[in-house]
Order: structure tokens, then sequence, then C-alpha cells
């Protein structure tokens, strides 16, 4: 059972943020994830799950804003060769760079802005589902994705679309605390997100200066949507 688990990208978060030289921005984020990995000969793998949290980030410069992330994922369920791990919760957290290279100007001239950052991850699973037996379970996933992204954005009155690439990778490793010693199997296994390029595109929309509502599709190889609430302050 253990072997035929494999590893999943995981982020929060929309791509784009204001940058406000000297603000603190912060935004409350809620994301719907969903995944699907092959593995060669350890077979495909289904994450779903939704997560809830929270961005904070600050702007070093009016092009360049740092950010620290985390959030609950809730409900995380991973399917494989006829089984389901589950359960009721795991957390991540991470840091981001975002680098307004040149920005959007009304009139559809776009503008450029790159990002880059590392997320970390653990989701403990306490039930295996096989058929109609559950089983209690005592394992844990954890790891780090590496991202970053290539974006254009524009701006038309108070709608700022953007749209562009998604590059990241992952170091996963699956731990097993209640493996008998009789078993052939190893206690603990390493693993990688598949696919490596995803599609992106989002929708901010500026309700004022310091306040405006954000949402976001990501596609091929890590299905997501985010849709998101930002407060910019002093």
């Amino acid at each position: 059972m253990l072997l035929a688990r494999g590893a999943q990208a995981r982020d929060l978060g929309v791509l784009v943020l204001p940058v406000h030289q000297g603000k603190w921005t912060s935004s409350l984020v809620y994301e719907n994830l969903k995944f699907q990995d092959d593995f060669n000969t350890r077979g495909r793998a289904d994450f779903k799950s939704q997560v809830a949290g929270a961005v904070f980030s600050y702007g070093l410069t009016d092009q360049i804003a740092i950010a620290l992330k985390g959030g609950t994922l809730v409900d995380p369920r991973i399917e494989a060769q006829g089984s389901a791990w589950e359960s009721r919760a795991g957390y991540l957290y991470g840091l981001d760079l975002y680098n307004e290279v040149f920005p959007a100007t009304p009139g559809w001239r776009p503008g450029i802005q790159l990002s880059g950052g590392v997320t970390g991850f653990q989701v403990p699973f306490d039930r295996l589902i096989t058929g109609n037996t559950v089983t209690l379970i005592d394992e844990k996933e954890s790891g780090v994705e590496y991202h970053g992204s290539v974006l254009a954005t524009f701006k038309a009155w108070i709608a700022e679309p953007y749209g562009g690439v998604r590059f990241f990778g992952s170091s996963v490793n699956w731990q097993n605390n209640q493996l008998p010693q009789s078993s052939s199997d190893p206690d603990h296994i390493s693993g990688h997100a598949h696919g490596n390029i995803s599609l992106v595109v989002g929708l901010p929309v500026q309700i004022t200066k310091d306040v405006r509502l954000e949402a976001e599709g990501r596609f091929v190889n890590e299905p997501a949507v985010t849709v998101g609430f930002t407060i910019a302050s002093f």
C-alpha cells in the first residue's frame, strides 16, 4: 500500500499581489485543489483538498514585495489503486518574492510580473479505506515545493486580468509510523510531482485603492481554483 502512493505539488494564494512600497498587504484566501499523478509502476494517484489560509506581503520597493503565507488543508484525500487515504486536516506554509518588472497601464498595454518561492507542507493520514473496510493508520506526507511564474498583466478600469505560466517541482517524503517489523515494505518513500508547468489566468478587481477581490485558475498538471480578498494598510 505504501508504495502505491505518490506526491503532489501544493501551494496557496494567487500569483499576482498588489505591490505597495512600505505597506503591509493581507489576503484571505480559499483554494480548491485537485491533482492527478502517475509515477510509473506505482500507478496513478489523485489528490483532492480545500485550503483556507492567509498571505501577508510587504512592499520593499514600488516594484518588489516579499510575502509570507500559511493555511490549513481541509479534508485532504488521496486515491490510488483502489484505496483512499484520508485526513481531517494538514497544513502548509511558505515564502514568496514578487517583482513587478514593469506595471500594466490603462489601454491594455501589458505589464510583466515575475514571482518565485518555496512552500512546505505536512499532511497526517489517519484512515485507509479499501472497499468497505476502514483501517486506522498513522502515516504522514511532508515535503517542499519550489515554484516560479512569468505573467503578463493588464489594466482595464477596475479589472486587472493576467495570464501566463507557472513552473514547479517538489521533493516529498511519505512516512509510515506503524509499519509491522515483519513487513517487507519500507517505512518511508520519496517522490516528486508529476509535471512541471501549468497555465494560469486570473482576474483581480480593484474595489478601492487598497481593497480588491481576486480569482485565479491554474490548469494542466495541477488544477486549482483560488478566490481571495486583499486589504492594503500602512
